[in-house]
């Protein structure tokens, strides 16, 4: 592993209010089993770069920063550290995670999520809010800032992601405060899907309101791509259920996942989601 003082300090970006912690999200067997199959048939795969899935309940930690040079970005991570509550400290660069290239050079990465599996964590521990602070050797790069790391039940549930004619159909439940104040929800979408042409929330009453979204960047394990990641902005829902389509113009079957600040359950987190052909 190299030193920490032979790469460059990470630096994080605020736009979309800097570190994020706490998303809980259902990893079933085939997603893990989707992931490892693909890195292990990927060229280009760097030292460092992917730590093997396994199926279960995680959490995620990510400090999204600054695009930096895929190599120098990997072995930056070998460094990083995030503590919680100055009680837990967890090296992330032994979880898995998947890197986000950019949107117009695929040799540069940006921050991206790490996932823990919550067994790491002592009973009680989901469901509250803890200090966080994420380190890059003795160097602090993020917080300390509070986050809540969320529980099956807390935040927003991202129930199902359903198939549909030229479109795949997200529904929400539980508490939509959070989603209701950010507004903001995170999507990975399958290349085979094409980039997202239309987001639109309908309400209780049916009534169906536009979304814009950011695309984000690629996520890769070494030249192979897995999915786009990109977010959607000003979600506003009001209730305790609501329901987001978002349209594509390919047909196809591949990754689907929606999450942000709740739980995220297997079944909308798939990797055999399908958008049929568009009615007509």
């Amino acid at each position: 592993m190299p030193s920490a003082d032979a790469t460059p300090i990470l630096q994080i970006d605020t736009q979309y209010g800097g570190p994020y912690a706490g998303t809980s999200v259902e990893v079933s067997p085939a997603a893990a089993d989707h992931f490892n199959q693909a890195a292990s048939k990927a060229t280009g795969v760097l030292p460092g770069e992917f730590v093997p899935f396994t199926p279960g309940e995680h959490f995620s930690i990510a400090c999204p920063t600054t695009p930096l040079a895929r190599p120098a970005f990997i072995a930056a991570y070998q460094h990083l550290r995030a503590v919680i509550d100055d009680d837990h400290e967890i090296v992330l660069s032994h979880y898995p995670r998947l890197y986000s290239t950019g949107l117009l050079d695929p040799g540069v990465i940006r921050g991206v999520p790490t996932y823990i599996p919550k067994a790491r964590m002592p009973v009680g521990f989901f469901g509250r809010t803890h200090q966080l602070e994420v380190f890059q050797g003795k160097d602090r790069i993020a917080g300390p800032t509070e986050r809540f790391f969320h529980s099956q039940t807390s935040g927003v549930v991202f129930d199902q992601i359903e198939d549909g004619h030229g479109r795949l159909v997200i529904e929400m439940r539980g508490d939509l405060t959070p989603l209701a104040r950010r507004g903001e929800v995170v999507f990975f979408t399958d290349p085979a899907f094409g980039e997202p042409t239309g987001v639109v929330l309908l309400g209780p009453d049916g009534a169906a309101t536009p979304i814009a979204w950011d695309l984000l960047g690629w996520d890769r394990v070494g030249d192979t791509t897995l999915f786009l990641e990109w977010v959607a902005v000003g979600v506003r829902p009001s209730g305790r259920s609501a329901v987001l389509e978002v349209a594509f113009a390919r047909a196809g079957t591949g990754v689907a996942a929606a999450l942000y600040s709740g739980h995220t359950r297997d079944t909308a987190f798939r990797v055999d989601a399908t958008v049929l052909p568009a009615a007509r």
